[in-house]
């Protein structure tokens, strides 16, 4: 895992600048603490910051190909790198050292720009192709690994992380207007949009050519689509999704430093760690957990030692206090390249640092939600689209408390709301089960910020992902969705932004290509029930998920959001929102903004989530101020000397 940078200047020609190329690398430091490189080939450059995971000796970037011709920094780890190699070997390639990093090089030689879809892992890789006088940008297929770029007055930048970006000459900082509503109404910006004008990211399984004329074309190699496959009996379905898992897990187990895992005592993470135990590696891992120090959170630290305590594992269980984890969430908002709104970015920061001072590489259990349909608002959906096939309409009317029953929810509030939505197309069902009202947003704005949007709607954005989501089932359309935006933008965003502040490697097993593309084919009805989600999952993993932990409702690292704001960490969070950057000054109501913290604060009304986006946003805003003003100066890492050659 690293990070990466670099510059193409295809306009103007000029030799891409050393020191620039250094900057950007300097604000990755935390992405690679191990090392840092930078290569120079005329108008390209190419920087790379290092966390060393396999063949330590031999394989630092960016690295090129004996002859020169190839050069590549890449962030990520390719799984298969073992067989691939192998596979080049019996082709005639003669591999010089151990590491992944050279299998893209000879796979991109032998393959051309086809080399993506034989690797498996997560990655977002740069390689210089010098004979053609090409840059080709590629990002895994579930956009696990980020990757930005920005255009340049000289060419093309890219990087890791905006930060690095933000370093480059020329590229358009300022906030973007859409995005910031896009992300007051989501709690995220969905791609390729990025909060900064400038900068885009670049989509998942698409590669991306820069030609020294600047033509510059975007391919997509792997898109996912939701066709199940009515075929297979349950059976055969779990005996697919067993090996597939296994090898899933096995394979990310490959690593010269050691592995951990993280563990909630979920149905996720404990299939990760009862399957580790199965490749016999379990024994003597470490195991980490965290909660706030709230009552629901200690007792899934509970739960988590339990499930360690049955595999054997050495397990650390991180208590914060609201303090602490006050401090964390103020931390990680300044470490976020854009706001989430999401609350667990906080506590896995802090678990982050703690398993760095243990191992180097975890595994985790993102991604199972979103392809075997484990969010609450699956079951809700069925049970909707249950009583909209089995009632008419007079009787839909008299719905409420039948529909509570089946999505096992609070009553009658709730069900009132859901049942509101059975008229609804399907795109505006999921954005009011997983949304707040839109008028609640626009509130906040001043009225500058509401006239800069009249007539842009925020969630056009996910609409358009509706568009070719596959399928005719409902939940699946749904699932396509959670994917390619929530999953990217939001989740995996998150997991990778709050792991490299650590220098730690989060490794995603069920994010593995082969078993993705497997739920896709399983029907919905496997995977959801009236009384339970991922069914078919806990179904095939039986023999080592426990029964108890099986029928338990899902809670993950739950975050007292509302609490805390009521408390003293509350008052110094509306210090923030009430003090506004420059920035996010002239976008907000002041007045508005005071209201929601006084009612929250009394009682009167629970506003901790708009709350909480709001304070993300300041955070962010406040770090990005400061790193634009930041001197361009060349910060140069001495305890790791760089090397600057020209190939």
């Amino acid at each position: 895992m690293c990070g990466i940078a670099g510059l193409y200047a295809y306009r103007t020609g000029r030799p891409a600048p050393g020191p620039i190329l250094r900057r950007m690398a300097a604000r990755m430091r935390h992405r690679g603490p191990d090392g840092e490189g930078v290569v120079v080939d005329g108008a390209v450059g190419l920087a790379h910051r290092r966390l060393a995971i396999i063949d330590l000796d031999t394989g630092a970037q960016p690295m090129s190909t004996a002859d020169g011709a190839l050069t590549v920094a890449f962030n990520g780890e390719i799984y298969n790198y073992v067989e691939l190699g192998d596979e080049l070997r019996a082709l005639g390639h003669e591999r010089r050292t151990r590491s992944d990093t050279e299998v893209i090089l000879l796979a991109y030689r032998q393959w051309g720009l086809s080399f993506a879809d034989r690797l498996n892992g997560m990655f977002a890789i740069a390689l210089w192709d010098a004979p053609r006088r090409r840059l080709v940008l590629c990002r895994d297929r579930m956009g696990i690994k980020p990757l930005y770029y920005a255009d340049t007055p000289d060419g093309i930048a890219f990087a890791s992380e905006v930060k690095a970006l933000r370093a480059v000459p020329g590229v358009d900082t300022r906030v973007d207007l859409e995005a910031i509503d896009e992300y007051m109404a989501l709690g995220y910006v969905v791609h390729p949009r990025c909060m900064v004008r400038g900068v885009r990211k670049l989509d998942p399984g698409t590669i991306m050519t820069v030609d020294a004329d600047g033509t510059t074309r975007h391919t997509t190699y792997w898109s996912l689509r939701f066709e199940p496959d009515p075929r297979p009996s349950v059976d055969d379905w779990c005996a697919q999704l067993r090996a597939t898992f296994d090898d899933a897990v096995r394979i990310r187990l490959r690593s010269d430093v050691p592995v951990g895992v993280l563990l909630s005592g979920g149905v996720d993470s404990t299939a990760i760690a009862a399957t580790i135990a199965r490749h016999g590696a379990a024994a003597g891992m470490d195991s980490f957990s965290i909660g706030v120090d709230v009552p629901g959170a200690v007792l899934e630290l509970d739960r988590a030692k339990k499930t360690a305590e049955r595999l054997g594992t050495r397990h650390h269980a991180i208590r914060l206090s609201a303090d602490s984890h006050g401090a964390a969430l103020m931390e990680a908002g300044e470490l976020l390249d854009e706001p989430l709104g999401e609350s667990m970015v906080g506590q896995l920061l802090a678990l982050c640092r703690r398993v760095r001072e243990h191992v180097t590489v975890v595994l985790s259990g993102e991604g199972a939600d979103e392809t075997w349909f484990g969010y609450t608002a699956y079951r809700t959906m069925y049970a909707i689209e249950l009583a909209q096939r089995l009632m008419p309409d007079a009787a839909l009317r008299r719905l409420p408390g039948a529909l509570g029953r089946l999505a096992n929810l609070p009553m009658p509030a709730k069900a009132a709301k859901y049942l509101r939505l059975l008229g609804e197309p399907l795109e505006r069902r999921y954005l009011g089960l997983n949304y707040y009202d839109t008028a609640v947003k626009d509130s906040l704005y001043s009225d500058a910020m509401r006239d800069a949007l009249r007539g842009i709607d925020a969630r056009d954005a996910l609409r358009r992902l509706y568009d070719g989501a596959g399928g005719p089932e409902i939940l699946s359309q749904m699932a396509a969705v959670d994917c390619r935006a929530w999953l990217v933008d939001n989740t995996l965003l998150r997991s990778d932004l709050m792991s490299m502040a650590a220098s730690v490697e989060l490794r995603v097993p069920f994010l593995d290509h082969r078993l993705v593309e497997l739920a896709a084919r399983v029907p919905a009805r496997y995977k959801v029930r009236p009384h339970t989600q991922k069914w078919i999952l806990k179904r095939a993993l039986a023999d080592r998920i426990p029964r108890e932990v099986r029928a338990r409702r899902k809670l993950g690292f739950p975050t007292p959001l509302a609490e805390l704001f009521r408390g003293p960490w509350g008052r110094a969070a509306a210090d923030v929102l009430l003090t506004p950057s420059p920035v996010t000054a002239p976008l907000f109501d002041r007045a508005r903004v005071e209201r929601l913290v006084a009612e929250h604060r009394t009682g009167a009304n629970d506003w901790s989530r708009q709350l909480f986006q709001l304070l993300m946003l300041e955070y962010w805003a406040r770090a990005a101020e400061r790193l634009d003003g930041a001197p361009n100066t060349d910060h140069r890492d001495h305890a790791h000397p760089v090397s600057v050659r020209a190939v």
